[in-house]
């Protein structure tokens, strides 16, 4: 049976790049005039629909489709279009930039390292979403999209990829992303950036921002200005000290910062008065590193599988708000274990490996 596949990079906690299979969409019957219709295994777009009054157009699993057609423009309350699956579409005609209604554009698969300068001149976009598993570049033009609230970015490379990005221009987030003030979700995971321009500060409404599966070693000052920041998701990088940025976010409430080298936490980590859930498994935290983590007043989860713990220092019962803390893979004893649960009697200490 085919199947659409909806590249779904976005939605998951623990996998940078996933697809989420959906059952075959049965062939919508286009002489029936809708407002929203679905072209699968197209060649050629039915002339007729240009009369209709579409707000949701998909186009999917169209192995042959070349190009858009300038008529696209006939649809002037078009709110909603996604190409995905098979096709060989490289840009859009200009007249695609006339779709003055267009608030979320899904692209997935195009057959470039230009995103299409059209997509730019789209006035009320409020979500883009592009996605390949080759490499692009991030484009310079990128801040022309003020309107964005949502941008979600993916070359859908791992470290296996790396030669593929190494040397290439607009590997890293340009500067101009700075005029996306009103962005409210930044999802750049699966990249291989090795780094964040200074300028990202400037997005001070993101409230959710993924960035796992790069090589980001550090983070830039400016990231300190994101107050709004609630989730933040820096699996699978390569810092070796915990960010020191985050310390200022007092709004943040969750960090994944899993499958990285994290060996330091500096001193300030209590400052993130409004976390409740970190996630640092697989490092290489030390007894002293975890001492740190003791300040951090209303954390509930705690998950350090896989590090370099033996004991708990002194200052565990400070964590009075602790529900679970995740402890296998470590050489923690049973007896200090106990000790541990003595300490804190209502916190579940979590000994076997999680299904």
């Amino acid at each position: 049976m085919k199947k659409i596949i909806i590249f779904a990079l976005f939605a998951s906690l623990s996998v940078h790049a996933q697809y989420d299979v959906v059952p075959e969409i049965p062939k919508q019957d286009l002489s029936k005039e809708s407002d929203q219709v679905v072209l699968s295994e197209i060649t050629v777009f039915p002339e007729h629909i240009f009369k209709w009054n579409i707000k949701s157009l998909t186009i999917s699993e169209s192995d042959q489709l070349k190009s858009i057609p300038k008529e696209i423009s006939n649809f002037k309350n078009l709110e909603f279009f996604m190409l995905t699956g098979g096709h060989k579409i490289t840009d859009f005609p200009k007249e695609f930039a006339s779709l003055n209604q267009l608030k979320k554009l899904a692209l997935h698969n195009m057959l470039t390292v230009k995103v299409s300068p059209v997509i730019f001149n789209l006035k009320s976009l409020e979500d883009l979403e592009y996605a390949q598993y080759s490499y692009f570049e991030f484009p310079e033009d990128i801040g022309k999209l003020k309107t964005l609230k949502r941008l979600a970015m993916s070359r859908g490379l791992d470290i296996r990829s790396l030669k593929s990005a190494e040397g290439k221009p607009g590997r890293n987030l340009p500067s101009s992303i700075k005029k996306l003030e009103n962005l409210q979700t930044l999802s750049l995971s699966g990249n291989l950036m090795s780094e964040l321009p200074e300028e990202i500060g400037s997005l001070t409404n993101i409230d959710d921002c993924w960035l796992s599966h790069n090589l980001l070693i550090t983070l830039p000052n400016g990231f300190s200005k994101l107050q709004k920041l609630k989730t933040l998701h820096l699996n699978n990088n390569a810092f070796t000290i915990f960010p020191a940025a985050l310390y200022k976010l007092v709004n943040l409430k969750r960090i994944d910062i899993y499958k990285n080298q994290i060996s330091t936490i500096p001193a300030g980590i209590g400052g993130m008065t409004s976390l409740t859930g970190l996630f640092m498994n697989e490092n290489q935290l030390t007894n002293e590193g975890l001492s740190q983590f003791y300040n951090l007043g209303n954390l509930e989860v705690l998950d350090i599988r896989k590090n370099k713990i033996t004991s708990f220092p002194p200052g565990l019962e400070k964590m009075k708000k602790l529900r679970v803390m995740y402890i296998t893979g470590n050489n923690i004893s049973s007896q200090e274990v106990l000790r541990a649960q003595t300490l804190l009697p209502t916190t579940k200490f979590i000994t076997q490996e999680m299904p």
